[in-house]
């Protein structure tokens, strides 16, 4: 049976009032270790090295919980004994913190320029002390794979700074080996999370979805978008990305920083914000349901839009195709003359974009443990027709449930009330190893200044 998609006011549920983040165990530290070492010995790798900076720090969070600041760093593990973070002058302090029995080992040459280098040692010096297995190949995480395709030559490309490569092919004798995918891909370690990591994803991902909400809330004609950020209550979290706020008469590109561009009336609004862990955004018309500026082209786009979201929602269930969803979700759009932009929907982890499996012919499938990202970004024929809703979710079979409602029952509570919410309120049917970890999940209101009047199943 066809369904159609039509706006109705709704009652917004209040904001999350949340208690204290959940912090990571030691244990689960161990069991990261313990699943990678598995890994290398079915790969043949005696050490794998992981590469971190500022911007790409997820490979180090994951493995250590430590987020390198201002400098690179590197995370060396092998078979057995201690993990090892190799760190520069000022980053190397906050090694000891993370409670875990890692060795910290010192690399000057990891240091910002101009800074001492009275104990410095190639980096080289700090891998072989580091732990470095010369007698097999090591493998080498990059911040993400790169496929043989896009570079020439037979030899992998990897995401790394070129010295980082150049010193540690000078210690592993037994060679370097591309090895991200250990870690980052759609089959990576990194795409299956314990029932910690998401109870920490839903408590970011709340936090994400309220700062997006409270700018919608003070959106009115006439301030700034500096000034409408403001109103975010930006809690000063680890981003995943910067944080975005753009608006334009016409056209408006949602990646950018606010600035002191004064909104107006019919403008093009589109804002997210991405903490380590969840990222909530939205776009839509300066305006309310029933102004001029809301053209029924542009409801009519809205309407088509976000069929496409609802439908993607609604096929996500455990064993489903990646590949066929994908497929179900750009016919849903194409009969609005509308075409994704990217693959419609990804994998996230602390990082916003971890990997996507959501493609046409891709043959994976919906597993317990997937941290997920409502992500469908629609391009129409005429760039002024504008939407956007995302949002994070996760998928959990009935263990992980189990485990979620006994360890995390504040956060359970609120996953509970959003699948009642989609349902009762916009008519989504979900599965019930859907999570929904972001407040008003999948509320799209085509004029933003009227934000209880929000697209629904019907």
């Amino acid at each position: 049976m066809t369904r159609d998609v039509s706006f109705k006011e709704v009652h917004l549920p209040e904001l999350s009032v949340l208690e204290d983040e959940p912090v990571l165990p030691r244990n689960v530290y161990e069991q990261r270790w313990a699943r990678l070492r598995e890994r290398m010995e079915q790969t043949g790798l005696g050490t794998v090295v992981v590469y971190a900076d500022r911007e790409h720090p997820a490979g180090s969070l994951y493995l250590t919980g430590f987020d390198p600041r201002f400098e690179e760093a590197v995370v060396v593990i092998g078979l057995d004994g201690p993990v090892a973070v190799i760190a520069g002058n000022e980053s190397l302090s906050m090694v000891a913190d993370r409670g875990l029995d890692l060795k910290g080992v010192l690399c000057q040459s990891l240091s910002l320029p101009g800074q001492k280098r009275q104990t410095q040692r190639r980096l080289s010096d700090a891998l072989t002390e580091a732990g470095v297995d010369a007698s097999r190949p090591v493998g080498l995480v990059g911040w993400r794979s790169i496929p043989q395709d896009d570079v020439q030559g037979s030899e992998p490309a990897f995401a790394v700074p070129h010295f980082v490569l150049q010193e540690l092919r000078h210690v592993a004798a037994s060679g370097v080996v591309e090895a991200s995918d250990l870690l980052g891909s759609s089959d990576g370690l990194r795409a299956t999370n314990d029932v910690h990591q998401l109870a920490l994803n839903e408590h970011r991902s709340t936090r994400a979805s309220g700062h997006v909400w409270r700018a919608i809330e003070a959106l009115r004609p006439g301030i700034s978008e500096l000034e409408l950020s403001v109103n975010m209550g930006l809690t000063g979290l680890p981003l995943a990305a910067h944080v975005m706020l753009a608006t334009g008469a016409d056209r408006v590109n949602g990646l950018y920083s606010p600035s002191g561009r004064v909104i107006g009336r019919g403008d093009r609004l589109s804002t997210a914000v991405g903490l380590q862990g969840g990222l909530a955004s939205r776009a839509g018309i300066v305006s309310e349901i029933g102004d001029e500026e809301l053209s029924e082209e542009q409801r009519e786009f809205v309407r088509g839009y976000w069929l496409a979201v609802a439908t993607w929602y609604e096929s996500l269930a455990i064993g489903a195709s990646t590949g066929d969803i994908a497929e179900k979700v750009t016919k849903v759009l194409a009969t609005a003359n509308i075409e994704p932009l990217l693959n419609p929907g990804h994998l996230q982890h602390v990082d916003e974009w971890l990997d996507s499996p959501f493609a046409i012919g891709n043959d994976h499938r919906i597993h317990s443990g997937m941290s997920l990202q409502a992500d469908i970004i629609p391009v129409g024929s005429d760039p002024g027709m504008f939407a956007n809703v995302e949002d994070a979710l996760a998928i959990a079979d009935e263990a992980l449930r189990a485990e979620f409602a006994e360890l995390y029952p504040a956060a359970w509570e609120r996953v509970q009330q959003r699948r009642a919410w989609m349902e009762q309120a916009l008519g989504i049917h979900l599965a019930e190893e859907v999570l929904p970890f972001c407040d008003r999940p999948a509320a799209l209101p085509p004029g933003l200044l009227s934000p209880t009047f929000v697209a629904t199943l019907t």
